[in-house]
């Protein structure tokens, strides 16, 4: 029988060896379970809102969770009992575009935070909660909510202004210019500006871009410092200096770095921003429910011992 006998290649294809024994039929169900587990685990764990640190597009802030995370703890919180986890002294929380109101509940437990000297940080534009936060735990900045331009001083276009007047404070350090795309201004209202755009910037109110004799060109703030309580508030005028798209323009890390390195423990406030991704939430919630989560590892013990006990 010569070595290309179709019968010989198929005896040696069956004396082959197979992973644990199993056949090839089982083997394959295996692998596609496991595609299928791995495809179910990335669209758990991801997502594609704005803001979101789990998002990984252009308009997400994983990118600046893992910042946090490099720089010491982070916890993403889905709900602001995570405010009460807390020692406020040592973390800085961070809102980015609320796009809910906080509630009765929610405002006392982040004003609390701050009353008790957390450094709060929010970060908006055009949105109402924004400074209903922001009012809510005693701060005096207001944003603007205006579009601020600048046709001199910006990156590629009006919309996107450069503001390079920066005062000297431990939020600006090597600090020498942040990169706005689409904010507005914020009024201090007897807070500390520390970053404000250039003199030949001005309000869009209408969004049309067309100057007239109301127009003001003046530097504007757009970061302001305030303490309330014992601890800090942060307004900064646009939150998507925080994506991953801008964080790479001058000089946005520079400014979240320092941010994030304020304290030992940063707290991405989520919880009125995006929705959680399922999966993360499901391990949220087994965390806060441990007799739920020792019933379900014993269940996934029997399924193992059911699995292993056939493949003998």
């Amino acid at each position: 029988m010569s070595d290309s006998d179709p019968q010989k290649t198929g005896d040696l294809a069956q004396q082959a060896p197979r992973p644990f024994g199993w056949s090839f039929p089982r083997l394959l169900l295996v692998v596609l379970v496991f595609c299928i587990g791995l495809t179910v685990i990335i669209i758990g764990t991801t997502s594609t809102a704005a803001f979101s640190p789990y998002n990984t597009g252009w308009d997400g802030t994983d990118q600046l969770q893992e910042m946090a995370a490099d720089n010491g703890a982070v916890s993403v919180a889905a709900s602001t009992d995570e405010y009460e986890s807390v020692e406020p002294s040592a973390t800085t929380a961070i809102v980015l575009a609320p796009d809910a109101a906080y509630d009765s509940t929610d405002r006392e437990r982040v004003e609390t935070f701050v009353d008790d000297g957390g450094t709060l940080v929010v970060a908006d534009d055009f949105g109402p909660n924004g400074n209903q936060l922001l009012a809510d735990v005693g701060a005096t900045a207001r944003f603007d909510g205006a579009m601020l331009r600048d046709r001199e001083t910006n990156f590629r276009q009006s919309s996107f202004p450069v503001a390079n007047s920066v005062s000297a404070h431990p939020t600006t350090e090597n600090v020498t210019q942040l990169t706005l795309n689409n904010g507005t201004v914020v009024e201090p209202n007897g807070a500390m500006p520390v970053v404000s755009s250039s003199p030949f910037s001005y309000l869009d109110p209408v969004g049309t871009d067309e100057l007239d004799e109301e127009t003001t060109f003046r530097s504007y703030p757009v970061v302001t410092v305030e303490s309330v309580g014992d601890g800090t508030v942060i307004a900064v005028s646009d939150p998507s200096i925080f994506i991953n798209a801008m964080l790479e323009r001058n000089d946005n890390e520079v400014f979240a770095e320092n941010l994030l390195t304020t304290n030992e423990e940063v707290l991405l406030d989520s919880s009125h921003t995006a929705e959680t991704p399922p999966f993360v939430a499901g391990l949220s919630w087994l965390s806060e429910t441990p007799a739920v989560a020792a019933a379900g590892g014993v269940v996934v013990l029997g399924v193992v011992a059911v699995v292993g006990r056939r493949s003998n």
